[in-house]
Order: structure tokens, then sequence, then C-alpha cells
């Protein structure tokens, strides 16, 4: 992460001198939640404040989040697929139903930290980025990512065994399996949507992350929260590759160094809030405002051994159901040789 921020740095410094030869280009970015921090702390300024700066009023990006634009989430990669969307931020769990590669880098149960996401993240990078291509009609132009998804319930729960019979809000395919393994009902809500859902009861639980759920206040109708990292809410800038290759080569190699200098910045920022997440929504101490009193449900062995049994059980096998023999090869030759894991 360090050498990768380095070098693109680096890079960066010799941008103002480049921007002298580009043509005035103006466009549209749809980015993530408007409310949390990947959105607020990062994309924001980027767009709003770095790229005019870098190249003299050059590039003009009218940014929105997606929760400001009526949009719910899971559309977004098939607009920025037909064309609809020129840039724009997603959780690629919102489409992995339908597109399951979305979800191989981020699986339930898999991985431990953000750190370990960035690995696998970039074995996996030229892979995704040509299937996006021939498959979907999209450029990949870089990741980012949200802290460890955690689990909020309203009622007690003391082990991941209690969730069994609950309606727990789920976000892609495998939380989806996640939850069925365990017993629950998942449901697919959008974000927006959590928290008076927890409040009606349509939902008993809900996975979010540890942050994003503090923020959102889901805290005013959960009141228990489990510190497991269920995965980490990946998510993506994506363009649409015929708009993307209209794009004058001195826009585009600036806008692919520049984008990659943000991942970085965001993957940085999600590594420290898993901790700032957890302690706000219980005793604090709370850099975000004051501690909101949830109970922690400390992980067990027992927790352990079940995420364990659900990875070999549900989740990697309906993973290579959902993305077929060609996919599976390449995970394992990317991701499944960075982590020492095959899906059989």
């Amino acid at each position: 992460m360090k050498l990768l921020m380095t070098t693109t740095l680096a890079a960066l410094v010799a941008l103002p001198a480049l921007a002298q030869d580009m043509p005035a280009t103006e466009f549209n970015v749809v980015g993530s939640i408007g409310s949390l921090s990947m959105y607020t702390d990062k994309e924001l300024p980027f767009w709003s404040e770095q790229v005019p700066a870098e190249t003299g009023g050059k590039i003009t990006a009218n940014v929105k989040p997606f929760t400001e634009l009526g949009f719910k989430g899971g559309e977004i990669f098939r607009l920025v697929s037909n064309g609809t969307l020129q840039i724009a931020t997603t959780v690629l769990a919102y489409n992995s139903g339908e597109v399951p590669r979305n979800e191989a880098t981020d699986l339930v149960g898999v991985l431990d930290s953000v750190e370990q996401l960035a690995e696998v993240v970039e074995a996996w990078r030229p892979s995704y980025s040509e299937f996006l291509e021939k498959e979907h009609n999209i450029k990949l132009l870089g990741f980012g990512t949200y802290q460890a998804q955690v689990i909020y319930c309203r009622d007690e729960f003391t082990s991941l065994a209690d969730l069994a019979g609950r309606k727990v809000r789920a976000s892609g395919a495998s939380q989806q399996a996640f939850v069925s393994h365990l017993g629950g009902s998942p449901l697919s809500i959008a974000f927006a949507e959590v928290q008076p859902s927890l409040a009606s009861g349509v939902v008993d639980c809900a996975i979010t992350g540890a942050l994003s759920g503090y923020k959102a206040k889901w805290h005013e109708s959960a009141k228990f929260i489990s510190p497991m990292p269920v995965n980490f809410g990946l998510a993506a800038q994506l363009a649409n590759l015929d708009w993307w290759n209209g794009l004058d080569a001195s826009v585009q190699d600036y806008l692919t160094t520049g984008l990659r200098g943000l991942e970085t910045s965001i993957f940085e920022l999600a590594a420290t809030e898993t901790e700032t997440g957890l302690a706000c929504n219980t005793t604090g101490p709370c850099s975000q405002g004051e501690p909101a009193g949830m109970t922690l449900v400390p992980l067990t062995e027992a927790d352990e051994a079940l995420r364990a049994e659900a990875v070999k059980v549900a989740i990697l096998p309906a993973f290579a159901e959902r993305c077929g023999a060609e996919c599976v090869s390449a995970w394992n030759a990317t991701i499944g040789g960075t982590l020492g894991v095959t899906i059989e």
C-alpha cells in the first residue's frame, strides 16, 4: 500500500504540466452513499477540489452521491454499462446476484482485514478489468471499500447461532447465503431504508459497516452489535467504456492515475474505521459524536467455527455455482493463490 501511494504521488507531481494540453472536459459523476466518509472525505474533495486544481480547470466533474439522486444502488452497475451514467461508484455486492464476479474479492468470512482485501484486489484487478470490458462495456478505474461489515440486531443475541429465525438485511448474494446458512431469512433492503425497517420491525437485524451504521443512526433501533467482520463492502469506480474511449488520451491518463490515488486513500481510511465504528456504537471513545451505548456481543470460538463452516459448506460452493467454471478458475489463480484457498 505504501509503495502504491508513493508511486501515485510521484506521478501526480507531473500532472499540472500535462494539463496545458488537455481539452476542456466536463462530465457527471455519481458518487457513493452521501452521508458516509468514502464520499464526504474522499470522493467529494477529489472531484470538486483536487481534479480542477490539478488540471487548471480543464476537467470539470459534476458529482452527486447516488443517495441524493433517487437511486437505490443496485441499478448503478447496469446504468454505467448501458451508458446512462458516465462515471459512478457502486458497492459491487449490490449487483452480485446478476454479476457474480462482482463479489469475488469480498466473499463473506474469507478475509480478516482491509489490508488483506487490498492484496486480493490487486491480484484480481487484471482479470476483472478484462471481464468488465468484454462482457459489460465498463472501464474499471479503481476500487474503494467501507470498513468491516458487522451485524446489528434489535433484540439480544449472544452468538451467531441466535440469528436463526430472524429477518436480516443482507447486501449481496454472499451475505444472503451466509444468513441462510445460519437459519435466518435474508432480505435485500436499500441502505437508506434500513433504519426505518429496523424501527418498524420489518427486519430484526442488519449488516453494514461498523462506522456506516453509526453514522446512519442504526443504534436508535438496534441495541446489540457483533464485532465479527462479515466482509468489507468493496466498491468500484466505473466508467462507461464507449464514453471513456471517446475521451482525449491526456484526460484518460490523468483520471487513471488520479483514481488509483483515490483508491489508496480510501483503503487507508477504511483500515481505521472498524475500530472507530465499534467504539462509537458502544461505549466510546467516539471521535464522530456521542457513544451510542449498544451492547457489544463478544465473539466466541463457536462463532469462529460457525463462520468457517459457513465458508466451506455454503459461501464458496454457492459462489462457484453462481459464477461458473471459468470464473472459479480465475478466482483460484488470483485471489485463491493470494489466500492459499482453492475452490474445488
